[in-house]
């Protein structure tokens, strides 16, 4: 992902906290329980389907979650080292931590 799409999806997250405060804003789909951990594929009759890839967890879902906004709840507040902040669901919490440089994953929505 390049810088500047990276910060497309940024603001698009920060445009979508502040539309609905209690819905994750990624604008791509995760596992609720593994994160980031999706594969998805299109089927020749019937559209798409998205499974964990994490060999414990048999979850799979039948439309392309991967390249789908996130529908889980916010449960977790990801706040940038500048103090702009967006909220996130458990699975984008999980990536988040093992992904993000320059912010801190917060349990719990911002007040």
């Amino acid at each position: 992902m390049t810088t500047a799409s990276a910060a497309a999806l940024y603001a698009q997250a920060l445009r979508s906290t502040v539309a609905d405060p209690r819905r994750c804003t990624v604008p791509w789909g995760v596992c609720p329980e593994h994160g980031g951990t999706l594969k998805s594929r299109a089927r020749a009759t019937e559209g798409f389907d998205s499974w964990c890839t994490d060999f414990t967890c048999f979850n799979v879902w039948p439309y392309d979650r991967l390249d789908a906004a996130c529908t889980e709840p916010a449960t977790h507040t990801v706040q940038a080292d500048d103090g702009d902040r967006y909220v996130v669901c458990d699975g984008h919490a999980l990536a988040a931590r093992a992904q993000i440089t320059d912010g801190r994953v917060l349990p719990g929505l911002p007040t």
